[in-house]
């Protein structure tokens, strides 16, 4: 074997030496990436803890929220049961008044069976009232001269007493509505006639005839009626009339115009059942060839007597 060189000799310790120093700097390195590998580990897992802490306190809160909820759920059922009973109670209250109210009624109507019977007419007064057994104050409907009227009662003073009967005011009674609203469609001009409306709105009770345009009163009262037209080519007038079981036709209202201008009239009277209202044409042409329904008619009873007198 030959042998090995000085120079070759000092090349091949030089290769040994740096090899050694090359593998021992890679162990370093992968140290150092282990410790670091470690402390990210460990910051991680901190992390996992602090999450972890935190879900089981929000799991401690939830079980807390849960209790409290069934606390309240017991105390609203025990709330029900309370109320349930306090309704029984209530219950049993009002049924043993109604049997004391029914035992106090039935003396006071034994008390006052002879007086109740047979009263058949209608309370003019308190005094009537009070005669017919009314104890409880307030306010009554009693048989005026013409119509119903409301008065208070205060049982508690004597009949003499000026504060006994307080008068308040007339009752809007009807035996039954009475109100129209007639029209006409085309021109009318026949003199001294009464106006017939070919076009009826209204006609609750039938008081009115739309052929004659006269309106019989079927009950006493006052009623309002107005009329309303417009004229044609020439001056018109009409005239609201009355007739009366004594009195012939007679002019309660006069209106007139010139040609293509308009005309009123408004009234409320005092009329008897029986009594006849109707609007006439004097002269000229009432103006309703176009369908505009220019006139209107119209009535109705404000008050009824509904007693007569």
């Amino acid at each position: 074997m030959a042998r090995c060189s000085a120079t070759q000799l000092g090349v091949l310790v030089l290769v040994l030496s740096t090899s050694y120093v090359v593998a021992s700097l890679t162990v370093d390195m992968q140290l150092e990436q282990l410790r670091n590998n470690y402390v990210k580990l460990e910051q991680v897992l901190a992390t996992k803890d602090s999450r972890l802490e935190f879900l089981e306190q929000k799991v401690q809160q939830h079980g807390n929220l849960e209790a409290q909820i069934t606390q309240l759920v017991n105390e609203v059922n025990q709330m029900k049961t309370q109320v349930r009973r306090t309704a029984e109670l209530e219950l049993k209250v009002q049924r043993q008044e109604y049997l004391i109210n029914a035992v106090h009624g039935e003396s006071r109507s034994h008390n006052n069976v002879s007086l109740r019977q047979g009263t058949t007419q209608m309370p003019k007064s308190c005094a009537d009232l009070k005669n017919n057994g009314h104890t409880s104050n307030g306010m009554f409907l009693i048989m005026g001269v013409k119509m119903v009227e409301t008065v208070f009662c205060d049982f508690s003073k004597p009949t003499s007493d000026q504060n006994f009967q307080k008068w308040i005011g007339f009752a809007d009674v009807k035996s039954s509505p009475v109100y129209f609203h007639a029209q006409r469609i085309g021109n009318y001009g026949a003199a001294n006639t009464g106006i017939p409306f070919n076009q009826l709105r209204l006609n609750v009770g039938g008081a009115l005839n739309p052929v004659t345009g006269v309106f019989l009163a079927p009950k006493a009262g006052r009623y309002f009626f107005a009329y309303s037209g417009l004229s044609w080519d020439s001056n018109a007038k009409v005239q609201l009339q009355m007739k009366s079981a004594t009195v012939g036709w007679f002019k309660i209202g006069e209106a007139h115009c010139t040609p293509f201008n308009t005309f009123a009239l408004q009234s409320i009277i005092d009329l008897k059942q029986g009594d006849e209202i109707r609007i006439i044409h004097i002269h000229g042409v009432i103006h309703d060839r176009d369908g505009n329904n220019f006139s209107n008619f119209v009535g109705l009873l404000l008050e009824e007597d509904i007693f007569g007198c």
